[in-house]
């Protein structure tokens, strides 16, 4: 369980935690919902990890619950510290479309809370891509069992800078907002095979923001690529960038693939939706995964 390391009530009533807990900031209204325990599954179970007074935390699944008890002051937002999840959405447990946004910082993610629907219990409901995991930046990607491949998603890096940050809206689910080109993205993965792996990106571009030189650094190894502009940031195309060798890791040894803008001639670097580790040989998709085909460039 995280330990809260202070707690400070102000004249805002912010209530301030650890980076492994959630920071809230209520309003002085007091809801007219309860928070009503059957309303939650039977299977709904509090979280490892998170803890936060005067508001409950359960998952299910790939649920998570915010539980705001009976009498107490309306939330006007939550701010917990990023996930390595993608967001589908956020309700309330009465509603079923998405009524609530979630807006991304590098080291932390803000749900705007809407209001809660009358004579409903006051439980917001995060559906999740897949159960929860906190981020704690040594998540380690693991080679698929049958292929080999070793995927890198975007939720699963590691951000280093001013602006770069993982976005977590289904519609994105990014490394983006690369509008500094000092900014640097990390994956950390294990090798369980030693040979030769090809590696290939997902990435995206907007148009008039192609161009940008970037160095993908992997044991000890080097591959420079040119961003290809796509048309609009969240058109993803795959792209083989080249070969690597890599030795077989003991069972806790990690290894780490970084990726390191050189030039930005654009507004942005470039969005990158997944990396891949493929061995030699192996088969896979390269399907694009297009916000806007119309926009994409068409192959000379």
């Amino acid at each position: 369980m995280t330990k809260i390391t202070h707690v400070l009530f102000d004249s805002q009533a912010v209530i301030r935690v650890s980076m492994l807990a959630i920071v809230v900031t209520v309003g002085w209204g007091l809801s007219d919902s309860i928070a009503l325990a059957e309303e939650l599954p039977a299977t709904a179970k509090t979280v490892a990890g998170l803890a936060l007074p005067n508001l409950e935390i359960r998952q299910d699944k790939n649920r998570l619950f915010f539980v705001l008890p009976e009498g107490k002051p309306l939330l006007a937002k939550i701010t917990l510290p990023r996930l390595a999840n993608v967001v589908k959405s956020v309700h309330w447990i009465a509603e079923d479309n998405p009524t609530m946004q979630v807006t991304s910082e590098p080291t932390e993610w803000t749900i705007e809370v809407s209001q809660c629907p009358d004579k409903t219990a006051a439980i917001i409901v995060v559906e999740l891509d897949a159960p929860l995991e906190l981020f704690n930046k040594t998540i380690t990607a693991q080679p698929d069992k049958d292929s080999g491949i070793i995927l890198l998603p975007a939720k699963y890096a590691a951000t280093l800078g001013s602006k770069l940050r993982f976005e977590p809206q289904p519609h994105k689910n990014t490394v983006g907002y690369w509008s500094d080109e000092h900014d640097t993205a990390e994956w950390t993965f294990q090798s369980t095979a030693a040979g030769d792996y090809e590696i290939d990106i997902l990435q995206g571009c907007g148009k008039g923001h192609g161009g940008s030189q970037v160095t993908l650094h992997v044991a000890d190894q080097s591959l420079d690529f040119v961003v290809e502009e796509t048309g609009h940031f969240q058109n993803f195309i795959w792209r083989t960038l080249g070969r690597v060798t890599l030795n077989a890791a003991a069972p806790k040894n990690t290894m780490s693939l970084k990726l390191i803008p050189q030039s930005k001639p654009g507004g942005a670097v470039m969005d990158v939706r997944a990396i891949r580790l493929c061995p030699k040989g192996s088969q896979r998709t390269f399907e694009p995964e297009l916000a806007d085909a119309k926009s994409l460039p068409s192959k000379k």
